[in-house]
Parts: C-alpha cells; sequence; structure tokens
C-alpha cells in the first residue's frame, strides 16, 4: 500500500502551510506509510543488527516531514509537491530494503525517469531510536542535482 491516501493528503496540507510560513514546523503523519511484510522482515533484521539486540519494526510506520522539507525544498530548491510526489514514490510496495555504510536501512527505488533528462534513484532514509521508535522522514534523489537557486 505505501503512503496512504489521506497521509499523502496530509503532506500535501503540511508542504502548502509550510510554503505559506516560509518555514517548515514539526508534525507527525502517524500511520503513514504500510510497508509489505517483506519490507517489514527486512528492515527490523537490519534493525536488530544495527543495535545489536532485537528491534521489531512496524508494519506501519509515521511520517515527520520536517527534515526531508528543510532538505528538498528549502535547501535543494525543489518544489513541496515534488518532495511529495518522491515521498510516495520510494515508500512504494516495489521498494528494496537496503542499508548506507553506517547498517541504517532504507527503501530505495531505483532508475526513475521523470522526464527530467536524468535518471536517478529515490531513497527513503527509515530512522528509529533505541526504544525502538521507527519511522520517515526524508527523501533522497539520489543522482538529481538540485536545482538552482535563484
Amino acid at each position: 500500500m505505501a503512503i496512504t491516501s489521506t497521509a499523502y493528503t496530509a503532506l500535501l496540507q503540511y508542504c502548502a502551510e509550510a510554503k505559506a510560513l516560509s518555514s517548515p514546523h514539526r508534525a507527525t503523519i502517524r500511520g503513514a506509510v504500510v510497508l509489505t511484510g517483506s519490507q517489514q522482515q527486512c528492515i527490523a533484521q537490519v534493525l536488530s543488527a544495527l543495535w545489536g539486540k532485537a528491534m521489531p519494526c512496524p508494519l506501519v510506520l509515521d511520517l515527520k516531514p520536517q527534515h526531508g522539507y528543510q532538505s528538498r525544498v528549502h535547501k535543494d530548491g525543489f518544489g513541496g509537491e515534488q518532495y511529495a510526489e518522491w515521498l510516495a514514490v520510494g515508500c512504494a510496495d516495489v521498494a528494496v530494503v537496503g542499508t548506507d555504510k553506517r547498517g541504517r536501512p532504507h527503501l530505495i527505488v531505483n532508475g526513475i525517469n521523470d522526464g527530467r533528462g536524468t535518471i536517478y534513484d529515490i531513497m527513503v532514509p527509515v530512522r528509529s531510536t533505541t526504544e525502538g521508535v521507527v519511522y520517515i522522514d526524508d527523501v533522497i534523489p539520489l543522482g538529481l542535482p538540485a536545482k538552482k537557486r535563484a
């Protein structure tokens, strides 16, 4: 299922509010991303290895959009709707679980061609705490350069 339709609508609303205020605010969109069973199992295995103890991963994750909005919209110059679209693609059922150099999990969708003339990957880091809280807070279009700021 990936990002629920309700969560996607809330994310678009968040982006509109952040743009109107010229600054993103802290927010949590509860129950935003529904993982597949395979994604859930793989993330739990990676988290357990990362933390050195059993770390279950819930089937449904919250989304905290502030960090990603600051990075992709404010810093990199992309629009809020593009940010939301990338999150939807990066959290899709077809996303596979991978790890970064430090062993932290992420979802990744390879070979995105959205007409910009560049083929790139969309990576969604999966964050966690020692208390077992697992959530999404960013999306990274790997291989797509930031827009030039005016």
